[in-house]
């Protein structure tokens, strides 16, 4: 306890937000007291299908999800919060600035607000979408692999790494349009392990922007016999 408390100090745990380090005595969840409630947090008036934050909850489904979600390969999506400027900077620290511990703290979120409805629906696998191996070398890690752990951990459903791999080191997807995003990512993965005998997977990934890359490894997995896959992000763009 003595000896954690001294790494805590020479250390200190930064909130995801503000990037300041947390005080013991200003700690929530491993946030800021204040800055936790900074997060665009998505409550009622979800799109059914992606997740996302509907601009007239009396409908069902968003803009994106009436006009291309009958092609999508996942069953279901759950995002805590809107992609706006605040997630935009702590998602990018988290990637680029090797703030790889905002990770664990969103994926012990993620867990509470969605790991009891999911083990409800029968989850029985969680996996995060892979990184190429280059790009695990350029960055030092797979930060939604961090955060499927982190997740897997607090919600009690297990995790296997590598249940499907990237094996094409595709160009970076930002700049892209739908189509090309596809294109981009078209036998891009592949099944890493078969000894995985899943029927409902959760596949865990930083941000949602077309599904493009989510809907790549939900059709791998299909094909090896999960019959329903939920996706999880830290956030959503807006619809």
């Amino acid at each position: 306890m003595i000896r954690q408390s001294f790494l805590d100090y020479l250390f200190p745990s930064r909130c995801p937000v503000c990037d300041r380090a947390v005080s013991v005595f200003d700690n929530c969840a491993g946030f800021c007291r204040d800055c936790i409630q900074k997060l665009p947090v998505i409550g009622e008036g979800r799109c059914y299908k992606c997740g996302r934050k509907l601009r007239d909850p009396a409908l069902q489904y968003c803009t994106d999800c009436i006009r291309h979600g009958a092609w999508h390969h996942y069953d279901r999506g759950l995002s805590l919060c809107t992609y706006d400027d605040v997630m935009r900077r702590s998602v990018y620290r988290l990637k680029y600035d090797h703030r790889s511990e905002y990770a664990v703290k969103y994926g012990y979120l993620l867990a509470k607000a969605f790991g009891e409805a999911l083990r409800r629906a029968g989850a029985d696998s969680v996996t995060a979408v892979p990184l190429h191996p280059n790009r695990i070398r350029k960055r030092g890690y797979n930060q939604a692999e961090i955060l499927a752990k982190s997740f897997s951990k607090e919600a009690k459903i297990p995790f296997y790494k590598d249940f499907v791999k990237r094996d094409v080191d595709t160009a970076p997807l930002k700049s892209m349009t739908r189509a090309q995003r596809q294109n981009n990512l078209k036998k891009a993965f592949k099944l890493g392990r078969n000894d995985v005998k899943s029927k409902v997977s959760i596949v865990i990934d930083d941000i949602y922007t077309t599904g493009s890359t989510v809907d790549a490894v939900a059709e791998v997995l299909k094909r090896a016999g999960v019959s329903k896959i939920y996706f999880i992000t830290i956030a959503i763009g807006r619809d």
